[in-house]
């Protein structure tokens, strides 16, 4: 009896393991790329005509908007996700006229922004699927494993 309970407890313990590992596995840093130059270069152009008015063209910001180029834009989304970045620029943008970019455009755009921080580009388009996008979380500091 008590070997069963104890092979029991232990194939309990190896799906647990088993699945915490598949979890960490599933979600990724923007470190890893989250976009493709592609995209990128798509979102330069839907920032030039719908963001950099307000933003800057070199997303610089000024005294009462936000800049959306280095450590400003890193540590506001430390540990949140790329889907939390799109959502903020869909939800928000532009600011005359708020949640008026697609899905696509808003994805496209949250590429430049990451190229122009300096984040590397991947294989693969970053989604225009919040789910897909909660996937990417972000580093402010690049992990010492990439």
């Amino acid at each position: 009896m008590k070997t069963r309970l104890l092979i029991a407890l232990s194939g309990a313990a190896l799906m647990a393991a088993t699945g915490a590992v598949i979890a960490q596995s599933s979600t990724r840093s923007i470190w890893d790329g989250a976009y493709t130059a592609a995209q990128a270069a798509r979102g330069k152009t839907a920032y030039t005509q719908n963001c950099a008015r307000c933003h800057g063209s070199a997303l610089e910001g000024n005294d009462e908007i936000p800049a959306l180029n280095g450590s400003h834009l890193m540590v506001d989304f430390d540990g949140q996700t790329a889907a939390d970045l799109v959502h903020r620029i869909q939800s928000t943008m532009p600011m005359d006229n708020p949640g008026s970019l697609s899905g696509a455009t808003t994805a496209d755009i949250a590429a430049f922004i990451l190229q122009t921080n300096g984040l590397p580009a991947g294989n693969a388009e970053l989604p225009s699927d919040s789910s897909a996008q909660s996937l990417f979380h972000f580093d402010a500091v690049k992990p010492a494993d990439h």
